[in-house]
């Protein structure tokens, strides 16, 4: 009975020197985070417990490095980016607290992490449970005023520093266009990450002169008719082009990947000519003026006309202007026009030909228009404009349209635009400029495009440019000497 008292007695005493000692399981730690370091003397080695932290804080998963265990995190209130570094005693949550693994983190994603700020060690990461996610979404708009942005119908702050991610880097709000599909994380009202799950890539015609007027379609996506030299920006995928005019139908499959450009051939689609017909004029007086559908003619031989309706607008001294509609819909007609002698009286044209003088240009005048009219202007310059400066010697295309040869200028039409910039030997690059009734001129300056490193093949034609993955770019603005990203700068017209 004594010996078992005593065998008791130091089985307690063990146990309480064990307590005393620390000399405990890890698990009995989990979940125990302390708000205090435990220093050694002298040594500046720091010890402490496991899920022990000294720091918080709600971040963007910018970048994940396997293989030196690192994580890089941005702090959206502070605009500040970090890196810390996890272990084996490194907690790892979902958003309802159940373990997971490190590889599930995933750039763009929104956390809540503890660690030790001196270490710089992770002692737990969780999905953050106050984070909003919306994936897969293509109805939105990232250019609002006051730096907002719309996702279906709520509106959310967009911040400077949000992270935007395509292609695993990072990248610039105004690398993203309206084709891509993005998922969005915030808190509250605000906006954290970007991630474009699904980009773009583009598509040029060749040989499609007689489609000039006509209509393409990509899947489902884009519907519009074919202009001259235009390069479609079309979402990443497989898809069946369908290229109609007059009537006439063709199907081809494309695979448009992301940042590279295909050339589709459609030199074998057979479309019909317009059918056109010999019209021979008889104007009395023989020396009458004539114009057809605004442009002066000879009549003295048959013109060829296009089927269809057409304007002739007729004049002659001492007689009355005569404009009047034809229809052609035969191969040969003959047509007959009479014009009327003037009734008004002498006196009556001179009045009349004195108020309709036409005005003359000075020569000061011919040089200050000479001077404000842009080589490649797409329309005449009245209003605002809107200037890319750089990178000079690129093609430049608005909303797939072609501009000219940068530097160039366009009209300023309020709304979201597409500007393409295109090099041959050099990767294509798209961004997203948003215009504002503001009554002043805006000027961009987009980095340099990057070389290719490789070329298009498959389903397209060779191209004189074929893509490659791009890097994100950073506009900088014309009159500013630091570079920002999406910025622009504003001057009043001259």
């Amino acid at each position: 009975m004594y010996r078992r008292t005593i065998q008791t007695a130091a089985v307690v005493m063990m146990a309480a020197a064990m307590l005393i000692t620390g000399c405990t399981s890890q698990a009995s730690n989990v979940g125990l985070a302390k708000d205090k370091k435990y220093n050694a003397v002298d040594t500046g080695f720091s010890v402490s417990s496991v899920g022990s932290y000294d720091s918080a804080d709600t971040a963007v998963v910018v970048s994940v490095d396997a293989q030196n265990n690192g994580i890089t995190f941005m702090n959206m209130k502070a605009g500040r980016q970090y890196t810390l570094y996890y272990d084996g005693t490194t907690y790892i949550k979902d958003k309802y607290g159940s373990p997971m693994t490190i590889s599930q983190i995933k750039s763009g994603d929104v956390v809540d992490v503890n660690f030790l700020k001196g270490k710089r060690q992770i002692a737990s990461i969780q999905l953050s449970p106050d984070a909003w996610v919306y994936n897969s979404i293509d109805n939105y708009d990232l250019g609002g005023v006051n730096k907002t942005a719309v996702i279906g119908s709520s509106t959310y702050s967009l911040p400077d520093d949000v992270v935007v991610l395509s292609d695993g880097k990072r990248a610039e709000v105004m690398d993203i266009v309206s084709q891509d599909v993005i998922s969005v994380r915030g808190v509250d009202h605000q906006i954290y990450s970007i991630n474009v799950e699904r980009g773009h890539g583009y598509l040029r015609l060749k040989n499609d002169q007689a489609l000039i007027g006509g209509w393409i379609e990509v899947g489902s996506t884009v519907i519009r008719e074919i202009t001259e030299d235009m390069l479609l920006v079309v979402p990443e995928g497989s898809y069946q082009v369908v290229l109609s005019k007059d009537g006439v139908n063709s199907a081809k499959d494309v695979t448009i990947e992301r940042n590279k450009e295909i050339v589709l051939d459609v030199g074998d689609l057979e479309v019909a000519q317009d059918k056109t017909g010999m019209i021979l004029l008889s104007v009395t007086p023989a020396d009458a003026a004539v114009k057809i559908d605004g442009t002066q003619v000879n009549i003295e031989n048959a013109i060829e006309l296009p089927y269809g309706i057409h304007q002739v607008h007729l004049e002659a001294e001492g007689y009355d202007s005569l404009t009047k509609y034809i229809q052609v819909g035969s191969e040969y007609a003959k047509i007959s026009f009479t014009l009327e002698e003037s009734r008004q009286t002498d006196e009556e044209e001179d009045e009349s030909v004195s108020g309709n003088q036409l005005e003359t240009q000075t020569e000061d005048e011919d040089q200050q228009s000479d001077q404000t009219v842009s080589e490649n202007a797409l329309a005449p310059l009245t209003g605002n404009r809107v200037y890319i400066d750089a990178p000079q010697d690129v093609e430049v295309y608005v909303d797939g349209n072609y501009i000219g040869i940068s530097p160039a200028s366009f009209k300023k039409t309020v709304g979201s635009h597409t500007v393409t910039l295109r090099k041959s030997g050099y990767a294509t690059k798209s961004y997203t400029i948003y215009l504002y009734n503001d009554g002043e001129d805006i000027t961009y300056s987009f980095t340099d495009l990057e070389k290719e490193s490789s070329t298009v093949s498959g389903n397209s034609s060779p191209s004189t440019s074929s893509g490659s993955s791009t890097q994100s770019s950073t506009g900088t603005v014309s009159g500013n000497e630091s570079s920002v990203s999406g910025s622009s700068s504003s001057s009043k017209s001259a």
